[in-house]
């Protein structure tokens, strides 16, 4: 028990802060969906695969975090109980990712559909599969790479090809027992070489010049460079999805969802020390904004180029206004983002799932959504804007040779 009292701290807060307000918001959420009487259909299958794979995906970016690296440095240096220690941390792990993130996307299914209480049961008993099966295959993957994947594949198979309810149940629960047996034999120190590993990769080749800092930094990162090609993946499936729009010019509207790459954006936030270097030293600030928005401005304009192709690809039609309404648009963002980023950073974070969830991430991408509007009714705007975006980027580069 002080072992989970002294991780829930590290996670949760002091006072246990961030589970009330996570549960605080869900209440209201669940209230004012439930009185706002906005009903769906929704398959059972639907609910099952959400919270099995959104949790797991949460759970996997919460073992890969760094964060936390500090509570288990204290720990390690005192005497511990090998499986106390491994099944306290993967539980709290587990009791975060659950509370904080899958509760919200159980709130929005629970109050907007109708669930008997053993598919709600089957729900829950999902979330808590894939924080086990996420954990085992975790230290698994070191050793047996194929192992977890086609664990993971048996699971979605069962649950998106069966659709029975019995059977997801029966899987969870045979899912729960393998990686419970599994960690009983586990290592705990397996948890921390591991982040240990990734850390220290994610450091290496620093140079002086600051893109290829970044480009590196990205390289070393798996769930960045994950985030990313989500991105590219989704770009070349929206042009086929907005088809069905006939009469409005919605590409921009894609471009505006593109720009939704929250961990490329919160690099300063992410890293305390290289913030601090970055304020500190003199120079280092336009040195740095200017080439963290050049950084930007590539990734977003490679997931627009993959989007454009796409559309063309499907649709045909793509000319120069929408050519330089791409860039205009990875351009912006990336202004955007980066200022955003060196004047209001995110503080008071405990993971790296928590930095990558915050509210402030949806701010860009609305910006961009209102401007993709504007332009969609409105072609002449593309010029308008393209006027603005100079302004700012002459306004930026003079701020940042001044600072």
């Amino acid at each position: 028990m002080k072992t989970v009292k002294a991780l829930s701290k590290q996670l949760f807060g002091a006072k246990y802060e961030s589970a009330g307000k996570s549960l605080l918001t869900a209440a209201i959420l669940f209230l004012a969906i439930y009185a706002a009487e906005w009903k769906l259909v929704i398959a059972p299958f639907i609910l099952y695969l959400t919270s099995t794979f959104f949790t797991a995906g949460v759970m996997w970016q919460m073992l890969n975090g760094h964060r936390h690296l500090e509570a288990m440095q204290g720990v390690f240096m005192l005497p511990f109980a090998n499986r106390s220690f491994l099944f306290s941390y993967v539980a709290v792990l587990g009791v975060h990712t659950l509370i904080t993130k899958t509760l919200l996307i159980w709130v929005l299914f629970f109050a907007a559909a109708a669930w008997s209480g053993f598919e709600i049961t089957v729900a829950l008993l999902c979330g808590c599969m894939a924080c086990a099966v996420t954990s085992a295959a975790y230290l698994l993957l070191k050793k047996n790479a194929a192992l977890p994947i086609l664990w993971a594949a048996c699971i979605f198979a069962v649950i998106l090809f069966l659709r029975k309810t019995r059977a997801v149940l029966a899987v969870a629960f045979i899912s729960i027992v393998g990686a419970v047996l599994y960690l009983y034999y586990a290592n705990a120190y397996d948890f921390y070489n591991a982040a240990i590993t990734k850390k220290s990769v994610r450091y290496a080749g620093h140079t002086g010049n600051v893109f290829v800092y970044l480009v590196r930094y990205l390289m070393s990162n798996k769930n960045y460079c994950v985030n990313t090609v989500g991105l590219c993946a989704v770009a070349c499936f929206l042009p086929q999805l907005f088809g069905e729009y006939q009469g409005l010019n919605v590409l921009p509207i894609g471009l505006a969802i593109l720009c939704l790459n929250t961990p490329i954006c919160t690099l300063l936030s992410c890293d305390p020390d290289l913030e601090q270097a970055v304020r500190v030293l003199p120079g280092q600030a336009g040195c740095f904004c200017r080439r963290y928005c050049l950084f930007v401005f590539t990734v977003n304009g490679v997931v627009a180029g993959i989007y454009l192709c796409s559309w063309q690809f499907w649709g045909g039609g793509i000319g120069i206004v929408d050519i330089g309404s791409a860039i205009l648009f990875a351009l912006q963002s990336a202004i955007l983002s980066v200022v955003l980023e060196w004047i209001c950073p995110i503080r008071r974070w405990k993971t790296e799932s928590d930095l990558w969830h915050h509210p402030r991430k949806y701010l860009v991408p609305l910006v961009m959504l209102l401007i993709a509007m504007v332009i969609g009714t409105w072609p002449l705007a593309v010029w308008i804007f393209t006027v603005i975006l100079l302004i700012e980027c002459g306004v930026l580069l003079k701020v940042t040779y001044e600072n």
